[in-house]
Parts: structure tokens; sequence; C-alpha cells
């Protein structure tokens, strides 16, 4: 039988790790099997649709959906998140049921995990003894926490924690590095997390890789008495002094760093003690903490798939020197191109002690030492590529404590100042132009619930570090604010940037000319149009508006001076503007008040009478044309005008059934339409046959609706607001 085992992720994380594997997968404690989903090629995943109490304009979830994008990018790995977006699965609130794997905003603590403690997110994960998933749900403590997708002071940034959920989710632990996404703490003023680091792409790679890697393998014993340091953090640099990976040394002090890409690297080991320490991993597995930081005096050269072996690291006894502690807002954001000053608690960090940061292009200024702190600038040169950086203290004794990826290089925040037009239909379809600065490539822009993704299919392009273009998607109506997200999760956002509204759209106008005296039938057909709706033309608004639907409309045209096309206007009560065009001529329209016979043959080849008024002397006929558009029909076989209100036409052939009869005149755009007016019959078999009259292609044309459409302009003021946020918790 089975047993289903249960485990809570978030606050403080069970870990229980191999020396084979990354630290950062989750395992059984009672029998270090690794945790992993039967499928980790398509895990299903439901973002709640009611989202957060505290965001109401739908981007909670267009936030989540970020961080997922996120985890399904890493590099090397094939695992993927599979979302159900469909309406029933987001109305889902079952998240305990092994059946949806669902994130939820659990506002009330119905739940029962929130009734105390500072835990803002968590993930409970049910797996079997074999460490086969079978369940894992990622709840946000609303009930005691607020949250935010635009930076409002005091609130967590949703795809900050999301990004951290879901890689418990998807089978990782937490991990010892600072600047990690699974760092066991969150701040209202830190949203680095969104980005992943090296750290978690090992993570995903140990679970499920989609190529070889190569691994450091050694072990770690005390020099005083030979003894192996179990749970040892050891740490990987490039050759650039950037972090790469981790592990913790087995219970025979032995570690194998998994997942390398190539190059050269620098190995250490330092104690798990601050600012992540055992506590926020779990029972069942040494941590020993007694021990000095130590590195390889040599480097590991990896290439391709092969592994390193740099055989017995020894370190010496633990000293009184600490950097960092977990109230420290970690990471420490250092933005290329830019000085930043940087404050880091701890122990023993006295005057006389050094800091140096692991890639040596970052330079440092003088610290001050405060015994519990230290602060110094950190200068980094422009154009420096993004990535984590260890610090290392050394006291005036000689002693070392290292800190690591506690800094993140990123780049400036975007910033966007300007989006050309600043409205469209939220049918989607307009192209806009965003302005501003610090844009790179791999960039996001979200619009309302929409992403789009830098050089993805129906994404985004980043032209230059001024430009961005897109086409907008269908999105929800509203005023939106247009973001720009960089790849190391840092944001510019132009508030009420876009509105995308209900615009009504015109397809079609029938006829697109009418009498100069007025009085013409006309028929106006799109989108969204809005009860209420007012139509002008030539400025000169049109009475007895009838709306029919929200996508057909008919009034008769008051008249006009011939000429044009004028514009003609399509306004809803809100605002939506829409426009396309129609022209008033001297003579009045032509009209088909009957047909004679009013039936025939399908066959067609028969000859009829169309009676009416005001036919030109080379009128085109149609059977079967749209009566709200014009558009389609089949022109008669031959047309012969009788007079100015008789016509004598040779039916064409036709499927049977009753159609409208449409006369226009094709110099003018004018027309008449007799609604069903003539009744094709089937044919009632037999043999024979039948003499058509000569004809030579049809004269006619299909009316065209809207042929001088005009593009429509609506200008917004986009008011701008800056943004402010305010200590840690735990995740």
């Amino acid at each position: 039988m089975k047993i289903l085992h249960a485990l809570v992720w978030g606050a403080a994380v069970a870990l229980v790790a191999a020396a084979v594997t990354a630290h950062v997968r989750l395992r059984n404690p009672s029998n270090e099997n690794p945790l992993v989903w039967s499928d980790p090629q398509a895990i299903g995943i439901v973002v709640n649709s009611t989202g957060s109490a505290d965001v109401t304009d739908g981007s909670d979830v267009t936030a989540v959906r970020l961080a997922i994008q996120d985890w399904n990018e890493v590099a090397g790995s094939d695992v993927q998140l599979v979302e159900d977006d469909s309406e029933a699965a987001m109305a889902r609130t079952d998240w305990s049921s092994s059946g949806v794997h669902l994130v939820f905003f659990d506002e009330e603590n119905d739940s029962g995990y929130f009734s105390g403690g500072g835990t803002v997110a968590l993930t409970p994960v049910w797996f079997y003894s074999s460490g086969q998933i079978v369940d894992a749900d990622i709840l946000f403590n609303g009930s005691g926490f607020q949250f935010t997708t635009s930076g409002v002071p005091g609130r967590f940034d949703i795809q900050d924690v999301a990004a951290h959920e879901l890689g418990h989710l998807l089978g990782l632990d937490h991990s010892g590095w600072a600047g990690a996404t699974m760092y066991p703490y969150v701040d209202t003023l830190v949203i680095e997390h969104r980005s992943l680091s090296q750290d978690e792409v090992a993570g995903l790679r140990d679970i499920s890789a989609s190529a070889s890697f190569a691994t450091i393998t050694g072990r770690i014993r005390r020099a005083a008495d030979d003894s192996v340091v179990r749970g040892a953090h050891v740490v990987a640099r490039d050759e650039f002094g950037r972090t790469q990976g981790s592990i913790l040394s087995g219970d025979d002090g032995r570690f194998a760093i998994v997942e390398l890409d190539p190059g050269t690297y620098t190995v250490y080991a330092e104690p798990l003690d601050e600012p992540v320490s055992s506590y926020n991993l779990g029972g069942g597995f040494t941590i020993e903490v007694d021990f000095e930081p130590a590195l390889y005096a040599a480097p590991a050269v990896l290439s391709g798939g092969d592994s390193a072996a740099l055989g017995t690291l020894y370190v010496d006894a633990d000293v009184l020197l600490n950097l960092g502690r977990n109230s420290d807002r970690f990471p420490v954001r250092v933005v290329a191109g830019a000085t930043t000053t940087v404050t880091i608690r701890g122990t023993g960090l006295f005057t006389g002690s050094t800091i140096e940061a692991s890639d040596p292009d970052i330079a440092l200024g003088e610290p001050t030492w405060f015994g519990a702190q230290v602060v110094f600038s950190a200068t980094v040169p422009a154009g420096e590529p993004r990535g984590h950086v260890d610090l290392t203290v050394t006291n005036a004794g000689g002693d070392v404590s290292i800190l690591p990826a506690a800094l993140e290089v990123t780049p400036a925040s975007p910033q966007v100042t300007d989006v050309d037009p600043a409205a469209g239909s939220s049918h989607g379809g307009q192209t806009l132009t965003i302005a501003g600065a610090d844009f790179h490539a791999g960039a996001r822009v979200v619009i309302g619930d929409r992403i789009y993704t830098d050089g993805a299919p129906g994404g985004a392009t980043v032209v230059d570090e001024g430009t961005i273009t897109l086409v907008t998607a269908e999105m929800v109506a509203g005023l939106h604010d247009v973001v720009v997200i960089d790849p190391s999760g840092e944001e510019g956002r132009l508030e009420d940037g876009f509105q995308a509204a209900d615009i009504p759209v015109v397809g079609t106008v029938f006829p697109i000319a009418g009498a100069a005296a007025g009085g013409t039938a006309v028929t106006v057909t799109g989108q969204d149009f809005q009860p209420g709706v007012t139509v002008r033309i030539d400025g000169v608004t049109q009475a007895q508006i009838e709306w029919v639907s929200a996508v057909k409309l008919t009034f008769a045209a008051v008249g006009g001076t011939a000429g044009g096309p004028y514009l003609l206007e399509v306004e809803n009560p809100d605002g939506g503007l829409a426009t396309s065009a129609f022209a008033y001529e001297d003579q009045p329209d032509p009209a088909v008040t009957a047909v004679d016979p009013a039936s025939g043959s399908s066959g067609g080849g028969e000859t009829i009478l169309v009676s009416g008024a005001n036919f030109s002397s080379s009128p085109d006929v149609l059977f079967g044309a749209d009566p709200d558009t014009g558009l389609g029909g089949t022109p008669a076989a031959l047309v012969t005008v009788l007079d100015s209100s008789t016509l004598e036409v040779v039916t064409p052939a036709h499927t049977a059934g009753t159609v409208s009869v449409l006369v226009t005149d094709p110099s003018t755009g004018q027309a008449g339409l007799l609604e069903g007016g003539f009744a094709f019959e089937g044919s009632s078999g037999g043999g024979g046959c039948r003499t058509v009259p000569a004809a030579g292609p049809p004269r006619g044309r299909d009316v065209l609706g809207g042929s001088w459409w005009i593009a429509l302009l609506l200008v917004l003021l986009a008011g701008r607001a800056r943004r402010m946020r305010p200590a840690p918790a735990r995740i």
C-alpha cells in the first residue's frame, strides 16, 4: 500500500539531500527520495480567476502568468507548467483536491495554514513515499498580508512571490543564496526574486534536463582532525566571479555540484548559518556550521558534460565573523553604470576589515564598519551583464566570511514615457509604439491582461533602447498601465498609458451613397455599437438612429450637399469613435418595388421584369446580396433598361431559395433593394435543353461598404504617478 505524505513548503521548508544532486531539490525527509512529478514536462496548473482582493484590474492573474513564463523558459530543462485557462477551471476553489493544482489567494484563512506567524505564501505538496508528487497548490496569505502588481507601498509583489512558490510546486526547496528566487524571505521593497538565479536553473535541470551538463565533485573535511563536514554549503562561481551553482555536502562530506555549463569555476565551502540557516531547511539532514569558509586552490575546468574531481578541501575552525542577516533586504540590487550604497548586517564587522566582490569589475568604495553592520558603495561599469555576485569579508586577523549571491547586477530600470496611439479597440489589432529608455532584448510588455514578449510570435519587438513596437491582442476593456519588464525583473510603468475600449468598429456602410435630398435608408454593420449611439455625416447628426444590436445600426440619412465622400462617424455614449465614409448625389436613389414573375428556376435563364424608380442608364442587378451590407449576390445574366422604372432582367443560375434583388448605380454607389424579391425554385427533373441568350461578363460589381474608411482617432491624457514600496517576511 502506498502512503501519501504531505509537506508544506513556505515559511520553513524541509530538506534532505543526497550528495549527488542539487540541494534545492525537495525530498522525502524519511528516505531522501527527491520529489518529482510523474510527467515533469507537463505539470498542470490553474490560476484562480478571483485573484487577490487587493487587485481589481485582473493584473494579479497576469503577474502569476509572468512567473510561470519565467520557469517555462529555463534553458537546458524541459520541465513545463501547462496552464488550464478555461473559465470552468479558473473558477475552481477546491485547492485541496488532487484533481487541480491551484494558485489561490486565501483571503479568509479557510485553509487554516495562516493562523499565526509571518508566512506570506506557502505550497502544500502531497507525494508518495517514492517521491512522486500527486498534488501541489500555491496559497497566498490574503488574510494576513496585502499584495500588489503596481508597487503599492507596504504590499508584496505578486510576481515576486509567485516565482518563489512555483519553484516549490515544481519540486524545489529553499536556496542558500541570498539572491536566489528560492531565498526564504520576501520583502515589500524587493522584486528581484522575479528573475531566476543559476541555482534555480540548476535545480530545474536536475529535475529534467534537455541536454548534458558538467559536474564538480569533491569532499569537505576539517583540517584539525580530518573529520568530514556534513551539510557544508559548497558554491561554484565562474571565471567572471558570478555565482553559478551550489550543493550541500552529504553525511560523508562529499558533494557534487551538477548541471553546470562548460567553463572555469572557483569552488568554496561556507557554513549555512546566516542569513539562510538550517531553520529554513528541514529535519532529517545534518547542517554543520562550525567551520570557516575556504576556497579550493585550483579551479575546476569543465567542457561539455564531463566531471571535474577537486579532491578534498580542508576547512579551519569556526570564526566570530559573519556577513548577512535575514533582516537585510536580499538580494542587494546594484545597477550597471551606477553607484549604489550598500548596507549589510552581521557580526565581527570591525574597522581593519576588508570587503570585496567576487566580480573584479565591481568596485567597492571604502567601507564604514560598525561591528554589527558595514556600509560601502558599489560601482558597476556600464554594460555589465546581469547576474549574482558574492561578497567576502576578511578581518584584521585574516578570518573570512563569504555571502553567496549577495549582489544582483541589473541594468537600469526601464522607463516608459509615451505610448502612441494612447487608445485602441479592446478587440486588438492596434499597432503601438512605446517610447522610453533602457529597453533591452528579452523584455516583456504587459498591457491589461496581455503579455507581449520580445521576439515571440504575437509578442513585442525591442527596436532599440528607446523603442518597442507591438500589435495589440484582444484584451479586457479599460484604462491600463503599460509596463515594460526587463529580463532581470525590473520594470518601468506608464500609468493609464493605454485605453482599451469597446470602441465601435465599422465594417460596412450600405449603401455607400445616397440622395442629397435625404431619406436614404442606411445600414451600418460592425462591432461594439452601444445603445444611444450617435451617427454623424460631414458633422451633421443623423436622426432616428435605430440600434438593432451591437453589430447593426439603421437610419434614414437627413441629406446634405452633393459630393464627398464625407466623413461618417459612429460615436458610442462613452466616447468610443469609429469612422467610415458616405457620399451624396444629386439624383434620387433607385428603388425596387416589384419583380414579375417573382419566382423562377434555379437553373436561371428566365426573363423577368424589375419595376421601381430612378434606375440609371447602366444599372447592376444582383440576386441574393446581403440586405445589411449589399455584399455578395449573383449578377444577372443580362440587364436591359426599358425605362427609368422598368428593367428587363435575365436571371442567373442560383441555389434554390428566396433572395433579395438589388439594383445599384455603379457610377454613384446608390442602391435600391427589395428583400425577398425573388424565389429560385429547384429543378423538378426531366430532360430537354434550354437556350440561354448570349451574355458577356457581368457589368456590375459588389457594393463595397466602408470603401473610404478613415482611421479612428481617440486621444487620452495618461496620468503618471511615482511608486514607493516599504520588511522581510517569510515565504
